[in-house]
């Protein structure tokens, strides 16, 4: 089946509250893969609605469930997390052949994860989204799918950078989780400059997509923070972490990158 672009475009700005750029702004063309699902067929991934890359509320907007684990080739260490890519089905005839919005949320780990390159383990309802309407729990009967994908820059319409002060962030260590990037959707490097300081002090990544700065002495905000992506597009979020900030906090860093690659 022909993939028809615009009407796969508004289909997603629609219903998950996600745009893409169009086809001239991926990178190359459509990517043979394989595709799988984990968990149960009507659920959004792990039992703590997240994954490795530290998400929160997968289920909810923009992520809608439409996500997955990555293989090696797109998890990248955990430096994939937040990357976005369409996905198309028309191997099986259950698939609709509709491209969908897939956000790498988390890692493939085992089973068939090394078997291909471009391997996607899916949440349940995800992997539900490439079938024709009515059809998600048979096309899960199915296990394994042949699929295309495409690399596509992520484009959180109406949406900010947001940063996530994780729990146990205290003045003298602080953990952020980067959420709703445009553009690239992953980071190479993020950098903290203190209120008063002309020095940016590169933080560490924890894990998935949570950074984090160990201080010899307490912290002075408010901070700003500094993004760098995979292919070197800085911006800077100046004072995003205001003074009198808390753990389990989520603030609006009131910039975004572009939504390209």
């Amino acid at each position: 089946m022909a993939f028809n672009y615009p009407l796969a475009l508004i289909a997603i700005a629609s219903l998950f509250g996600v745009s893409v750029a169009g086809p001239s702004s991926a990178h190359g063309g459509w990517i043979p893969a394989s595709s799988t699902f984990y968990g149960l067929e009507t659920e959004s991934g792990p039992h703590d609605n997240g994954g490795k890359c530290g998400f929160k509320n997968i289920n909810l907007p923009p992520f809608n469930s439409l996500t997955s684990c990555g293989s090696q080739v797109t998890w990248k260490g955990g430096k994939g997390c937040g990357s976005c890519f369409l996905m198309k089905c028309t191997s099986h005839p259950l698939c609709s052949g509709e491209a969908k919005l897939i956000t790498i949320t988390d890692e493939c780990l085992d089973g068939p994860c090394g078997d291909t390159e471009y391997h996607f383990d899916m949440a349940g309802i995800a992997f539900g989204k490439l079938a024709l309407p009515g059809k998600e729990l048979e096309l899960h009967r199915a296990g394994r799918l042949a699929t295309l994908v495409k690399r596509v820059p992520c484009d959180y319409k109406g949406r900010n950078i947001n940063f996530h002060v994780e729990e146990h962030s205290n003045p003298n260590y602080l953990a952020l989780l980067t959420e709703y990037q445009n553009g690239e959707g992953e980071l190479t490097k993020l950098e903290l400059k203190e209120d008063g300081s002309s020095t940016w002090t590169p933080m560490k990544q924890s894990w998935g997509k949570i950074w984090r700065l160990d201080s010899p002495h307490p912290l002075k905000a408010p901070f700003s923070i500094r993004i760098t992506t995979p292919g070197g597009k800085t911006l800077v979020a100046n004072n995003a972490i205001p003074a009198g900030w808390k753990p389990m906090t989520k603030y609006d860093a009131k910039v975004n990158f572009k939504a390209e690659l």
